[in-house]
């Protein structure tokens, strides 16, 4: 039996790297319009998620024929495509694959939503290059002709704002996660401390090392659990050997291996940064599945994280930087196993009641449909 859906097509100029899983997790909560997948190219090593069309391939050849191509619009690429399938409205994920599809959606005269996730409205339009001041210019464009752009959090909201996007044309809408799976177990049966994230700078895995050394002596055997990699792995590595913490580097794992971490610790910490580069946390769904899993957060109080973490309701929230606060929470959950287990508690029931990723996916259908309505 034939889709009878309307069609949105969702629009990542790379499928899609494994640090996206919240992409593939709306995808799969959409209910009442039907996806059609296109972008540039496809990661052999990302997400399986397989694109309808993204034909260009890698290698020097590739990127020549990638830029000539992106040069004219990308015409003749995908324009028949979209006319075939019918769709109604391109969604674009990123600031920076919104100034691709562009000239598409202007081309076919398709509204165009956009989801800006971070780094497109912290780091990007910041960079000084060519390449930045090309970035800025373009963006200039979308929000000219965006139907809505949409941010993952009120802190995004603002520097979109500050960007030159017009108010009105903004909505808040984190995209969640899903809630489904069994209950945890309580904290008393678990202990340690996890991260989950890349390793690089801005995720502020230093922080927590030095946060985790500077604890009571009697507290810093405390197993720690870094799951995740990026270039800072091996000078992580060594400060934790030189700190003698008892440290278990997991590396990149499945959705699945995350979600097992998360259900084994008792604590989660990921205390981001705002990076030389101006990247700092827009929101932070890994704040919102460690949650779930009933583990109380500690983080520092920085860009979209005071979003995601309800300040002594989920989690405890430092000042940036400073490890000795961080440190200090850490003691406090250690040591006080009742808050630990309600903060945990009241964080799982925060997630399931206001972040259900089927619950926010409805809420952008109704974006899909108004931002149609409107076009016609």
């Amino acid at each position: 039996m034939a889709d009878a859906r309307p069609v949105v097509a969702v629009w990542k100029s790379t499928w899609l790297p494994g640090s996206q899983t919240f992409v593939a997790n709306q995808l799969g909560a959409l209910r009442r319009w039907r996806p059609l997948l296109l972008g540039v190219h496809r990661l052999p090593d990302g997400l399986p998620v397989v694109p309808d069309r993204a034909p260009f391939g890698s290698g020097r050849l590739w990127r020549a024929v990638r830029r000539a191509s992106a040069t004219t619009g990308y015409l003749g690429v995908y324009d028949g495509l979209i006319r075939r399938e019918g769709a109604r409205v391109v969604h674009a994920h990123f600031g920076t694959s919104a100034v691709g599809v562009l000239p598409v959606a202007r081309r076919l005269g398709l509204p165009l939503v956009v989801t800006f996730h971070g780094y497109d409205v912290t780091s990007e339009p910041r960079r000084t290059d060519p390449a930045g001041r090309r970035y800025r210019a373009r963006l200039r464009e979308v929000f000219a002709y965006a139907d809505t752009l949409i941010a993952v959090s009120d802190h995004v909201a603002g520097l979109l704002v500050s960007l030159g996007a017009p108010e009105g044309r903004i909505r808040v809408l984190p995209i969640g996660i899903p809630t489904e799976g069994p209950e945890p177990r309580p904290l008393s049966a678990r202990r340690g401390i996890v991260f989950v994230g890349r390793l690089v700078e801005h995720k502020g895995v230093e922080d927590l090392l030095g946060a985790v050394a500077a604890l009571p002596a009697d507290l810093r055997s405390v197993p720690v659990t870094i799951v995740g990699d990026g270039p800072l792995r091996p000078a992580l590595e060594a400060a934790a050997t030189t700190a003698a913490l008892d440290v278990t580097w997991r590396g990149f794992v499945p959705p699945a291996e995350v979600a097992m971490a998360l259900r084994e610790n008792a604590i989660f910490c990921a205390p981001s940064i705002r990076s030389v580069a101006g990247d700092a946390e827009a929101f932070g769904m890994v704040y919102l599945e460690a949650a779930l899993q009933g583990l109380p957060v500690v983080a520092y109080a920085v860009g979209g994280v005071p979003e995601a973490v309800a300040r002594d309701v989920t989690g405890l929230l430092a000042p940036e930087r400073d490890i000795t606060a961080l440190s200090g929470h850490l003691r406090t959950l250690l040591t006080n196993p009742e808050l630990a287990s309600a903060l945990g508690s009241r964080g799982r029931e925060r997630v399931r009641r206001d972040f259900d990723v089927v619950r926010r996916t409805a809420e952008l259908e109704d974006l899909y449909a108004s931002a149609s309505a409107r076009a016609r």
